[in-house]
């Protein structure tokens, strides 16, 4: 996270010397409320936190972390901690950052009721955090009933008992929140945009012990017992006819088909051996295509029928209404036959 140009330069220029100044030497005020540093304590903390100024400046942020995290463990200083936040911002950690500016803040605020010094250094830790902010996400468990909760992770990292009901910083997208109690897990996902706050409610106590499934649950899960069957249609009478029609639709598609190959078969070779008026030797041959071609023509009449009868009567198979039913809620399905189309029109 890098704040605004101006910004930064004026929180870093102040922020060195504070932290360079406020480092307890062996003549001056301890860092540390309870206890005085030792002086060899101090001289290491000092001289990490120098080189790890210089270091950050070079912008070479991971060999800074180390120097200032080392001068944070020899001398306790909110300020050599402000410095851990800001490299873990640069080098893209930011919800670490983000929890890092929190405890800056939180740590300089308490040293500054007796070290006033420290006031500048939880200031600038709230302003680099709320900067932060705009870059992440921050959602907010609110528990109910926590004591009877374990524990609670928010994109999987665990949550500390005494930060749940807090905002708690997260990369923008998808968040799984798992809440454990002691017999179950209970999870939630959230969709986060970058610089949105969102509070999640969950009841610690709202999912009790799984129920045991019972025993038509078990045998449903296993396919022992089919679903209940659908009631059948009152019209269900009519769908052997509609086979049967449709039978013979096919079969005078069929005679259509070969009545129709003999037909023309037997007026090519006519056409053929006469090359015009044919004689009257070949009488038999023109009344056998002209047979032929009658066959042909009922075929298709008869397997059109019989097609669009088979279809009209399967469709009112499955429609109809019982004895008792209004007329207004069945189908009405009617046949339509006119040149160049066959089909069914329903009314509902």
């Amino acid at each position: 996270m890098r704040p605004r140009p101006w910004l930064r330069a004026l929180l870093f220029g102040a922020a060195s010397c504070l932290c360079l100044c406020t480092l307890p030497g062996p003549a001056a005020a301890a860092d540390d409320a309870a206890s005085t540093p030792a002086p060899d304590a101090v001289e290491r903390a000092q001289s990490l936190f120098k080189k790890g100024a210089a270091l950050f400046e070079s912008r070479r942020y991971a060999l800074a972390l180390e120097q200032f995290r080392g001068s944070y463990a020899a001398v306790a200083s909110p300020n050599s901690r402000l410095y851990i936040a800001r490299c873990l911002a640069e080098l893209g950690d930011l919800t670490e950052a983000y929890l890092e500016f929190e405890g800056v803040a939180a740590e300089a605020a308490a040293r500054a009721k007796t070290e006033p010094r420290y006031a500048q250094t939880e200031q600038t830790a709230q302003l680099e955090r709320d900067e932060l902010a705009r870059k992440i996400a921050l959602v907010t468990v609110a528990v109910a009933r926590p004591e009877s909760a374990t524990s609670l992770t928010i994109a999987g990292k665990e949550v500390p008992r005494e930060r749940w009901g807090k905002p708690y910083p997260v990369k923008p997208g998808k968040a799984e929140i798992v809440l454990r109690t002691r017999i179950t897990s209970i999870p939630q996902t959230v969709d986060l945009s970058p610089g949105e706050a969102k509070t999640v409610p969950i009841d610690a106590d709202a999912s009790g012990p799984p129920a045991a499934p019972d025993d038509n649950a078990m045998l449903l899960d296993e396919g022992s017992i089919p679903p209940a069957p659908e009631s059948p249609s009152p019209r269900e009478y009519l769908r052997p006819y509609a086979y049967v029609a449709g039978g013979v639709g096919v079969a005078g598609l069929g005679v259509f088909t070969i009545a129709g190959l003999m037909a023309n078969s037997t007026y090519s070779d006519l056409a053929e051996t006469c090359r015009g008026p044919c004689p009257i030797e070949r009488q038999d041959d023109v009344d056998a295509g002209k047979t032929q071609k009658t066959v042909a023509n009922v075929g298709l009449v008869v397997g059109a029928l019989g097609l669009v009868t088979g279809t009209t009567l399967f469709i009112l198979s499955f429609t109809g209404g019982g004895a008792g039913e209004p007329q207004g809620a069945t189908t009405s399905p009617q046949l339509l036959v006119a040149p160049g189309y066959v089909g069914v029109r329903g009314a509902f």
